[in-house]
């Protein structure tokens, strides 16, 4: 009888989530690393839309379809280059902006499957090697009958890539689907299988390896991994939520310290609401320890690990912002009900429940002094003791950070230079499964603790079709251990590190960078051609040089998408 009551409550449970889909629904997300971010940050910061708030992403297509809106109503005041790229946005946001259906379907035909006759897929050859300016994607596969839509795409790339003398390969093939029901319900879901060739003297993974599970094979130099993405989004006038495996970004600066592009993406429940001068953001996420113990009875068994974080962005005027965010990691116990109360406090609700979880606040504001110019700056605080805030006190654990932006209205160019310093020990714990990482990589700053990064980068705009990009990096790296008298001790150079097995004779001694410092210096040089609508190529060409050392990094990459 217990059961067939608890039978009935499920079903009456799932019954109200699939029907409350149908009431509420969404647009789809707008991928963080998408190219508009930056267009509309261009804007922002010449002052035509100062108050766009860019501090959490992704946002939502309807959103950005918003502020595109805004910005083509002032289009006669942009630069050539920059209208144009407009154009090319507004043809690609053609479903948020106006009525008209996608352009591939005739006016009798509510779907379209590109390969299903002859005609269809010559004409879809056709778009993809056309060179006239972009509509919209013509995906495999579309399907919009004035209420419903789903876009089916197929994704190719692939890149070779030499270090000095030495060349590999990557390659990557997937596809993703996209589904809107109505106007508020949404879903999304891709996968993609990538193949590796590693020669022996550069075993490095590729840039596109982030936590995944790594094969290799019986052919020699040959490695794969796969990866999936997927979210689906109800939205309404409570705001936005979303269960998601999804790269998510909080911060407004080019490498952000709360939660960074560069980080492994990890399954979550996310809510947000915009109001009229201020966004909420909330997040609850589960993660991965780097470790795990392994017995014959339970196979691999991996410490629970969650993070949990909120961020608000308020606008004071248009041309001052400021956010404040709080985030924690937690684990070995099941998820904690308090932390699942999308505004309760942080830092007080950890002190309740026992002071054993890791705990930083962030605190940041970006100013508009003048239309081209942008200026911003972060301060981390993990811990601080006040008594000794002037000393070089191990517990000091934070971050600073600072940067500006210059976008001239005169050129389609972007200028920004940043400055990070991250402490040592900062974003470490006392266990595994509270250091502030996913898969062993860190969640915020990509380079971690007992770090400092000067980055300077120029983005121009050739015209709509070319973008090339030169960035210049000076980074000091202090060292992960000291010997002391034939004893290696952590110094808070990585943020696995168990902070209880410091030496603790360097407890008053503990200065920005630890250790040996290592010095690097980059400077790269990205072009970036699209060809055609659905065709890209990607050159780089990087010189590192690590101390004594001098490495010549190129590469070609082609991106293809149907």
């Amino acid at each position: 009888m217990g059961f067939m009551k608890n039978k009935r409550a499920i079903t009456t449970i799932l019954l109200v989530v699939f029907l409350i889909s149908f009431v509420f629904s969404m647009q789809l997300f707008v991928p963080i690393d998408d190219p508009v971010y930056n267009y509309l940050e261009r804007q922002a910061t010449r002052g035509y839309i100062p108050e766009f708030m860019n501090d959490s992403r992704p946002l939502q297509r309807d959103e950005v379809a918003a502020w595109l809106s805004k910005i083509q109503d002032m289009q006669n005041s942009l630069h050539k280059v920059d209208r144009e790229l407009l154009a090319n946005y507004i043809g690609e946001y053609r479903h948020e902006l106006n009525d008209k259906r996608h352009p591939a379907l005739a006016d009798t035909n509510e779907y379209r499957l590109g390969f299903s006759s002859w005609n269809n897929l010559k004409d879809d050859m056709h778009s993809l090697f056309s060179d006239k300016p972009i509509e919209e994607e013509k995906p495999i596969y579309v399907m919009e009958d004035g209420k419903n839509t789903v876009w089916i795409n197929a994704d190719f790339m692939v890149r070779g890539e030499g270090k000095n003398k030495t060349l590999r390969f990557i390659d990557r093939l997937g596809a993703e689907a996209t589904m809107q029901i109505g106007d508020h319900f949404s879903l999304f879901v891709d996968g993609y299988f990538f193949h590796q060739y590693l020669p022996d003297d550069w075993k490095e993974p590729a840039v596109e390896f982030k936590g995944y599970w790594l094969n290799n094979h019986e052919f020699a130099h040959l490695a794969t991994f796969d990866r999936s993405e997927a979210y689906i989004n109800i939205t309404g006038k409570f705001g936005t939520f979303s269960l998601a495996h999804y790269p998510v970004v909080w911060g407004n600066a080019l490498h952000s310290v709360i939660l960074s592009e560069e980080a492994v993406p990890f399954g979550s429940i996310r809510w947000s609401k915009t109001f009229k001068n201020f966004k909420y953001s909330f997040i609850h996420g589960t993660l991965m320890a780097n470790n795990y113990i392994w017995t014959i009875e339970e196979g691999r068994s991996y410490a629970p690990k969650y993070l949990v974080g909120h961020n608000i962005e308020i606008k004071f005027s248009p041309r001052i912002h400021v956010n404040f965010s709080e985030m924690l990691v937690y684990g070995n116990r099941i998820p904690e009900p308090t932390y699942l109360i999308p505004v309760v406090f942080l830092w007080p609700s950890e002190h309740a429940l026992g002071d054993r979880d890791n705990k930083m606040i962030v605190m940041g504001a970006e100013i508009f002094p003048l239309n081209s110019i942008r200026m911003y700056g972060n301060v981390l605080l993990d811990e601080l003791v006040f008594e000794q805030i002037f000393n070089d006190f191990w517990a000091n654990k934070y971050i600073l950070q600072g940067g500006a932006q210059w976008s001239p209205r005169s050129l389609p160019m972007d200028v920004i230079m940043e400055f990070t310093a991250v402490h040592p020990w900062t974003y470490a714990h006392k266990y595994e499964f509270t250091s502030y990482t996913h898969h062993g990589q860190d969640l915020g700053f990509y380079l971690g603790p007992n770090t400092q990064l000067f980055t300077s980068k120029i983005d121009y705009d050739l015209s709509a079709r070319n973008r090339l990009s030169l960035e210049f990096n000076y980074e000091l790296e202090g060292a992960d251990s000291v010997n002391i008298l034939g004893t290696d001790y952590p110094v808070g150079g990585n943020s696995n590190q168990d902070y209880q097995d410091r030496a603790y004779n360097l407890d008053y001694n503990t200065t920005w960078l630890m250790g040996n410092i290592q010095i690097k210096n980059s400077i790269k040089l990205e072009w970036l051609y699209r060809w055609r609508n659905q065709i890209h190529f990607l050159s780089t060409c990087e010189l590192r040089m690590v101390n004594d050392q001098t490495d010549l990094y190129y590469s070609l990459q082609l991106n293809f998408r149907y």
